[in-house]
């Protein structure tokens, strides 16, 4: 054998026990937590909210069937239930923002930092619109360096930075309605 047929031996070693002993640590991919429903509406949002589309596309993958209306959720109801609408919430978007501002400005007035901001504010309630979750603020904050000639560059690149916060909003906000109970 060749040195470089050894040193390529001599790393797939360790690095299979090392993954080897990932799956004796507990180690597991992020799963999507079961929720405690079973038909979400989301009301409240702008039309093109990138929030609602992957709050929506999160929830259909956490098996919570994204309605219109409270008869597309009575139809999903099982006939068997007493309360034709038990497993029914409403996701009520109160402020869905992304917001841009400059965090620092230089002694010539030219902008040193930026700052992005995503906000959501919202409630749950019950599909006979009773209060199940209080309205809950939660929001996301980066400062980030800025340089005017590469404007474009950082244009696209806090436009990144919003849907990766945007996708941290919707994971807590999973996080919150995994423990409601209706």
């Amino acid at each position: 054998m060749n040195r470089r047929a050894l040193l390529g031996h001599g790393l797939l070693i360790p690095a299979g026990l090392a993954l080897a002993g990932l799956g004796g640590c507990g180690f597991a991919l992020k799963r999507v937590q079961p929720l405690p429903f079973r038909s979400m509406a989301l009301q409240g949002f702008a039309g093109n909210s990138g929030m609602a589309i992957e709050l929506a596309r999160t929830l259909d993958a956490a098996g919570v069937a994204v309605v219109e209306t409270s008869a597309q959720a009575a139809a999903l109801a099982s006939p068997n239930e007493g309360q034709p609408l038990a497993g029914h919430l409403i996701f009520e978007a109160l402020n869905d923002q992304q917001e841009q501002t400059a965090a620092s400005t230089t002694a010539y007035r030219q902008i040193r930092d930026m700052g992005l901001r995503t906000r959501l504010r919202f409630r749950v309630l019950r599909a006979d619109g009773s209060v199940l979750l209080g309205p809950t603020d939660l929001q996301l904050s980066r400062i980030l360096p800025y340089n005017e000639k590469d404007a474009l560059a950082r244009q696209d690149e806090f436009e990144s930075i919003h849907r990766a916060m945007q996708t941290d909003l919707i994971e807590q906000v999973m996080r919150r309605l995994a423990t409601l109970k209706p």
